[in-house]
Parts: structure tokens; C-alpha cells; sequence
């Protein structure tokens, strides 16, 4: 097995070096694919609605972050307590109703 290994064989090297000219090679054919496809991401990315303003500095620059973060933990404690309780309640009805 330790011929396998790559980058400390002949066989892992040339293994690499053929997978490495695959995708140049795969690159290089679909080059106007490819750079079609990283315009239409970088227009789709200047739509977006990033939660930050870029005019602010420091900590107040990422308020809406912090805060829709604090939102979604807070939540999701809440549910997760929900969903404990709910499920302990549950259970011990049903151990209530099978003892009989």
C-alpha cells in the first residue's frame, strides 16, 4: 500500500499529473463556458442584498449580521426547547398509558 500514496510514488505523481492536465485540458476547451458562467455569477452577486453597509466602519458595519444571526440562534434554542419538552411529555404519557 505504500506505493499508493500520492506524492511520495512515481505512480501517485503520475496519477496527479494526469488528473492535473485533465482538468487543464477540460479548462481550457470550455474556456468561454467558463467565463460566461463567472459573468452571469458576479451580475448575479451585485443584486444581492449583502447584510452589512459598506459605509459604516468597525463593529456597526456588520449590525444586521449580528443581528439576524442572534435572531436565528435564539430561535432555534427556543424551538429545540419546544421540541425537548413536547417529546418528554409525550413519553411519559405513553409510559403512563402501557403500564395499564
Amino acid at each position: 500500500m505504500e506505493a499508493l500514496k500520492i506524492g511520495g510514488s512515481w505512480f501517485g505523481t503520475i496519477v496527479l499529473g494526469v488528473v492535473s492536465l485533465g482538468v487543464a485540458t477540460a479548462f481550457f476547451l470550455n474556456r468561454t463556458r467558463v467565463s460566461k458562467f463567472v459573468g452571469e455569477v458576479h451580475g448575479e452577486l451585485l443584486k444581492c442584498s449583502w447584510p452589512w453597509d459598506a459605509s459604516e466602519t468597525g463593529v456597526k458595519k456588520y449590525r444586521e449580521l449580528i443581528d439576524s444571526t442572534t435572531v436565528v440562534a435564539l430561535t432555534t434554542l427556543v424551538l429545540a426547547a419546544y421540541t425537548s419538552g413536547f417529546d418528554f411529555l409525550i413519553s411519559r404519557v405513553v409510559g403512563w398509558l402501557v403500564r395499564f
